[in-house]
C-alpha cells in the first residue's frame, strides 16, 4: 500500500490573509528610515486625494489602445483626452445631437434594462 502524505494544510481565509499582509507591510515600513517613511506617507496621501477624481470603465481593447496612441501622439495625458471626449459626448447628448436608440438592446441583467451594442466595423482598423 502506498504511503499517504498526512501533512496538515494551512487554509487561510482571504480576509485574514489580507490583514496579515497589511500588518507585514506596516512592520516593514516601520523599519525604513524616517525620510522614506515620510515619502511613502506623502505618496499614500496623494493617492487618497486623487480617489475622488478616479473612475473605472470597461472599454473594448481597441478603443483603449486608440485613446492611448492618440494621447501619446499629441503628448497629452490619456485621462485628459478622455475627459474632453466624455464632456463633448455629454454636451452633445444633452442637446439632442446623439441618439442612443439605434444602439440600445434589451439587457438580461437584473440591474440594467438596456445595454448598448456597437457596430463591429467600429473596432476594425
Amino acid at each position: 500500500m502506498a504511503s499517504r502524505n498526512l501533512q496538515r494544510r494551512t487554509i487561510l481565509d482571504p480576509a485574514v490573509a489580507d490583514l496579515l499582509a497589511g500588518m507585514e507591510n506596516k512592520q516593514a515600513e516601520a523599519r525604513l528610515p524616517r525620510r522614506e517613511r515620510e515619502k511613502k506617507a506623502k505618496e499614500r496621501a496623494k493617492i487618497r486625494a486623487r480617489r475622488e477624481q478616479r473612475v473605472t470603465y470597461d472599454l473594448p481593447p481597441q478603443l483603449k489602445q486608440a485613446m492611448f496612441e492618440l494621447a501619446e501622439s499629441l503628448s497629452l495625458p490619456a485621462s485628459q483626452l478622455a475627459t474632453l471626449a466624455l464632456h463633448r459626448f455629454l454636451k452633445s447628448y444633452s442637446e439632442g445631437q446623439i441618439d442612443l436608440s439605434k444602439y440600445k438592446k434589451p439587457s438580461r441583467s437584473p440591474r440594467y434594462e438596456w445595454k448598448l451594442e456597437f457596430p463591429a466595423e467600429w473596432w476594425e482598423k
